[in-house]
């Protein structure tokens, strides 16, 4: 194909992080195991080619499969050409404040930190912006899908739908476009191309009428997604426990930086680990499944959070030739349904239909206010620091008994800051089932709706001290949101706009629930055909 080009659109603007987000560099630093991707001269940055992958991948859902290899490139063989779509790095403005978020899995077994699956990583923090710069070149009579494409883009990232880098599915990497340009750049004769040499910057509007035509070119993919909002406070103190001590308490909470304060923070990894936990305990329960005998404790990890259906909704590490060709039968069955399904594309490896958002504190207090917090040499001091924050704090004193004596164990006193009467945000979960096989999707639905009502049940705490009278929640209401939705989403209409005053999803109408109980136990019993339970 001859790279005859006649004009470009322009998309330019600044995306806010309005999520943590992480873009990672190869190979780990003496700060973290995952650090974040710097350029040549050392500047946070992100990389062209994630961007690029974030909106090919985008773009791949809402173009045919001609269209998409014409506009993106391809190679097959000798055949093939470069790409008609150019994205910059991504300049990260100013000098972020970089945090450390902590990881660790959990032994299914012992209920403990399992062995060798701890790890931390960088991220950048929600309020980072970063310049946007996306070009799209077209041919003679292409002009009308280069513009619809940079258009539905614009939509996109406007309405913060696309997410960058990684941990996706556990609140990390939403953004924003604000402040975007949309110009197209002419060179279909001499003066045009010498008008564009003299000013690069120069381009001109798209007519209103161009960009109608144009928006029937493209159409924009479809996301069927079920979104549970869950409106809830904890029933005393809750939080994560942050990578640093401070010097009078051993033990901080977790804060995350949104615009120039900081905030108390429920990650979503920890939200979501703490529900696929839950979630296995469910399947396990039902199957008969125990958890592995595996001796290696990383390899018994690994095995142990294999499970069916939470696989699929969670998410699962990629398999190797050998894995593939050993698995279950329930996985192959899994992997024909999708295959089944007319245009659905498999998910990555890794990547789950679960996805939840970061849950923030609706107060805030100043950085410096907080380092004379995590700076306060002894009690009185920390006291005095506490004071005017804002939140109710409480230095709770901890002692290890010595099994022997009967008294304090020596060198295990320790202490923890701990906040009280804390107010948050709505916790924010999201089904994605463009991700799931259709016969999987209404029992996820249902395994969701179990998960609320073991959390509105209080069987479901969350953050750190779980077992030491932190982390008990209140369920207030859920409310349900659904979008995508077409003819045959029975369930999805009937849930889209339900609100379940303190998250009894028992008041859910009787036709909905036997249509879910049905999915339910047609999928409890293809798995125990398959040799589970």
């Amino acid at each position: 194909m001859a790279r005859n080009v006649t004009g470009r659109v322009i998309l330019e603007g600044t995306l806010t992080a309005e999520t943590p987000l992480h873009v990672g560099a190869h190979g780990e630093d003496v700060d973290t195991d995952l650090p974040l991707a710097r350029n040549g001269a050392g500047m946070y940055y992100i990389p062209g080619t994630s961007l690029a992958g974030v909106l090919r991948a985008w773009s791949r859902q809402a173009l045919d499969d001609q269209l998409e290899r014409q506009l993106w490139g391809f190679q097959e063989g000798e055949q093939g050409h470069a790409s008609f779509v150019l994205v910059e790095d991504a300049r990260i403005s100013g000098q972020p404040e970089v945090e450390i978020r902590d990881g660790v899995g959990i032994d299914r077994r012992l209920g403990c930190a399992a062995e060798h699956i701890k790890y931390d990583r960088a991220v950048l923090p929600a309020g980072t912006m970063m310049s946007l710069r996306l070009v799209v070149e077209y041919q003679e009579g292409g002009k009308d899908r280069a513009l619809g494409l940079v258009d539905a883009l614009h939509h996109a990232l406007s309405q913060a739908e696309l997410v960058l880098g990684a941990g996706t599915t556990r609140g990390l990497g939403r953004v924003r476009l604000q402040g975007a340009r949309l110009t197209v750049q002419q060179f279909h004769s001499r003066q045009a191309i010498l008008a564009v040499v003299r000013n690069p910057q120069q381009g001109e509007q798209p007519k209103p009428e161009e960009l109608e035509r144009a928006r029937q070119a493209v159409v924009p993919p479809r996301r069927r997604t079920l979104v549970a909002i869950v409106h809830w406070q904890p029933h005393g103190p809750l939080m994560v426990k942050a990578g640093m001590e401070g010097v009078a308490s051993d033990m901080l909470p977790l804060l995350s930086r949104r615009g120039r304060e900081l905030y108390l923070v429920l990650p979503g990894s920890s939200v979501k680990g703490a529900l696929r936990y839950r979630a296995e305990c469910i399947m396990r329960t039902l199957l008969k499944q125990d958890v592995s005998d595996e001796k290696d404790p990383k390899q018994r990890f690994l095995a142990d959070v294999r499970v069916p259906l939470v696989d699929e909704a969670f998410g699962v590490r990629g398999l190797s030739a050998e894995e593939r060709a050993a698995d279950p039968a329930w996985r192959r069955r899994l992997l024909d349904a999708r295959e089944s399904v007319p245009g659905y594309q498999p998910p990555l490896p890794g990547r789950g239909a679960l996805s939840v958002a970061d849950c923030y504190a609706t107060s805030g207090i100043t950085a410096e206010a907080w380092d004379r917090i995590a700076q306060a040499k002894d009690d009185a001091a920390l006291c005095q620091a506490l004071q005017g924050t804002g939140l109710k704090w409480q230095q709770a004193y901890h002692v290890a008994v010595d099994r022997w004596t009967g008294g304090a164990a020596e060198s295990f006193l320790y202490t923890v800051l701990e906040p009280h009467a804390v107010k948050w945000e709505p916790l924010r979960i999201e089904l994605d089932l463009g991700r799931l096989a259709r016969d999987l999707e209404n029992p996820a639905i249902m395994l969701l709706l179990l998960l609320l009502r073991d959390m509105a049940d209080r069987r479901l705490p969350l953050g750190f001290g779980t077992n030491r009278g932190l982390g008990a929640v209140k369920v207030k209401a859920v409310e349900f949101q659904a979008s995508g939705m077409d003819g045959d989403d029975v369930v999805l209409q009937a849930l889209d706009g339900q609100r379940c005053e303190r998250g009894n999803i028992r008041t859910l109408s009787g036709s909905l629930a036997q249509r879910l109980d049905e999915a339910w136990e047609a999928c409890l019993k293809a798995l125990r055909s398959n040799g589970h339970g």
